[in-house]
């Protein structure tokens, strides 16, 4: 090899480390970009749009990999800049710069928590950029490796959608299609219920005391944000019921058993979807027993009770509407099952029945049908409970009185009530009847066993 080529070569290899040492020493230290980026705050406000927008694209080039703020500082004005943007050719330029931006973010700071995936296909979704196939790919790998930035019920209920619409163009097949519409359902649930425990907290505040005007704000977006999530819900019911039957749901459920045979949340799911096509299969029964014993609710006792109540089993059925009850926590709804435990005692126990109607009123004052539901079994019960004739007459007075009262709490049965009430006062002893017993009006008549009240006689 000659000694010019030599040369040359060691000439060629100094100038590239030449350049490299010049790159090197050009690129700023953490000092530097600490300032740069504490002068870009500050050109913030006070500075001119394009000014910051220049300054910014400065910044991130130079030192984007020294604070994760940068990045959230663009996709702030990225995002605000979109809305600006007076042609649609210049917002759809900007649109592709942001999306630029959350893979770069991703790519400097691997670990961040921003949601890049999501905030992307949701800008797609909502602009009509990128394919149907490419927004559900990027919210799919989401919610797969991290379903926890998944607490925002618009973007729930657009990934659903696009599942239901990947299965429509057969890209995945309906048990996929069922496993992460179920698994987007439970999301959905999780954060309802996360949602219903702070109301109920800000609830028990607002009763106790004063809610600020953040929590009296707050109290009202959580109102807006719980039907938002009822509705992701709803629309992922109808989906479900639209692509499937009892046969593929039994066939997925019956699959899917034993893996989640301990998981709560799934056996409610696939509870629901029996229940909504009406599958009431031993299969059915053998999922609702389960999620009762792993992880009861009202419902899944509830449901159990009234399974046994059908069935004949009276005793078991009961003891379910009872667990129901306790764990209810809507008293609107404890109300109604302490009725229906009243109800199903009937006359083959009166006491067990006036005393479940009585805890049904504790639940709900404005409850009609426990206060009917009373005087027809006081209206029977004359024999058991009175000691002469006369008193087993006078217990229709308080038959009458009792339904009577059952039209001034629920107005809507004032008319039958009124009715009933009529119609027993017709059987309860008659002004002569009341003098031949030398009884006065207001005087007190008791009746014991499993009545244990009393009525004072009318002025007729």
């Amino acid at each position: 090899m000659s000694k010019n080529r030599i040369n040359s070569k060691f000439a060629f290899v100094f100038l590239l480390f030449f350049q490299a040492g010049i790159i090197f020493a050009q690129k700023p230290s953490s000092e530097e970009c600490k300032a740069k980026l504490v002068a870009f705050e500050e050109l913030v406000q006070k500075g001119e749009e394009e000014e910051i927008y220049t300054a910014w694209l400065a910044l991130k080039k130079q030192c984007g990999a020294f604070d994760e703020s940068i990045f959230i500082k663009g996709e702030k004005l990225l995002q605000e800049r979109v809305l600006q943007a007076n042609t649609s050719e210049q917002r759809n330029t900007i649109i592709q710069e942001l999306v630029a931006l959350y893979d770069e973010h991703d790519k400097v700071f691997p670990s961040n928590k921003n949601g890049n995936r999501i905030h992307k296909a949701i800008l797609l979704y909502e602009n009509k950029q990128g394919t149907s196939a490419q927004i559900y790919a990027f919210l799919d790998q989401s919610f797969q490796s991290d379903d926890l930035s998944f607490a925002n019920a618009s973007v729930l209920d657009i990934y659903s959608k696009l599942i239901t619409e990947q299965f429509k163009e057969q890209k995945i097949t309906s048990d996929q299609a069922l496993e992460k519409l179920d698994k987007v359902y439970g999301k959905s649930q999780t954060e309802t219920v996360k949602l219903l425990e702070e109301k109920g907290k800000l609830r028990l505040k607002q009763e106790t005391g004063v809610l600020s005007s953040e929590e009296t704000v707050r109290l009202k977006n959580l109102d807006i944000s719980l039907q938002e999530f009822r509705l992701v819900s709803k629309n992922i019911d109808g989906a479900v019921n639209g692509f499937s039957s009892c046969e593929s749901l039994i066939a997925f459920y019956q699959k899917n058993f034993d893996k989640n045979s301990k998981n709560g949340l799934w056996l409610e799911t696939a509870f629901e979807r029996l229940e909504s096509k009406k599958c009431k299969t031993e299969f059915y029964l053998k999922v609702l027993e389960k999620w009762n014993e792993v992880s009861p609710t009202a419902k899944s006792s509830y449901n159990l009770a009234l399974v046994t109540r059908q069935s004949g089993d009276r005793p078991k059925s009961i003891e379910y509407f009872l667990q129901s009850a306790s764990l209810e926590s809507d008293l609107v709804k404890k109300s109604n099952i302490y009725y229906l435990i009243a109800t199903t005692y009937g006359n083959t126990n009166k006491e067990k029945a006036v005393e479940a109607a009585k805890k049904s009123l504790e639940a709900n004052p404005a409850s009609g049908k426990a206060y009917i539901f009373l005087a027809q079994l006081y209206s029977n019960s004359g024999n058991e409970c009175a000691t002469d004739n006369f008193d087993k007459k006078a217990i229709y007075w308080l038959a009458a009185s009792t339904a009577k009262q059952a039209g001034i709490v629920e107005p809507s049965l004032k008319k039958s009530a009124d009715e009933l009430a009529s119609g027993f006062n017709k059987m309860a002893p008659s002004k002569v009847e009341i003098a031949a017993s030398n009884k006065k009006v207001g005087e007190k008549i008791t009746f014991g066993c499993w009545i244990n009240d009393f009525i004072s006689v009318p002025k007729l």
